[in-house]
């Protein structure tokens, strides 16, 4: 999914992560933010990894979320944070 600046991308069980994707994930879903105004080959094409929850934290939250305090426009705000958990809810805990 893509919103704003950033690709997002859920991690599952099973799937491979992590720089060149050289790690397996084993566990509960997490989703993945990359600012995709950069492309590292090491990030698999997504972009500029930036940070990487659970996907069961964001959705027990509320309002915006700042991605990484130093780099203020690696927050996601408002409508498209909103945006960001009804994909998560459909994707994850409706069983997509």
């Amino acid at each position: 999914m893509k919103i704003d600046k950033f690709f997002i991308r859920i991690v599952r069980d099973g799937d491979a992560y992590g720089m060149n994707d050289c790690l397996t994930h084993a566990g509960d879903p997490m989703v993945e933010f990359y600012d995709t105004r950069y492309n590292h080959a090491a990030w698999m094409g997504r972009g500029q990894f930036v940070q990487r929850y659970y996907v069961e934290t964001l959705l027990d939250g509320r309002g915006g979320l700042c991605l990484m305090g130093g780099v203020p426009e690696w927050s996601v705000y408002g409508e498209d944070m909103k945006i960001v958990r009804e994909f998560l809810t459909n994707e994850v805990k409706n069983g997509n």
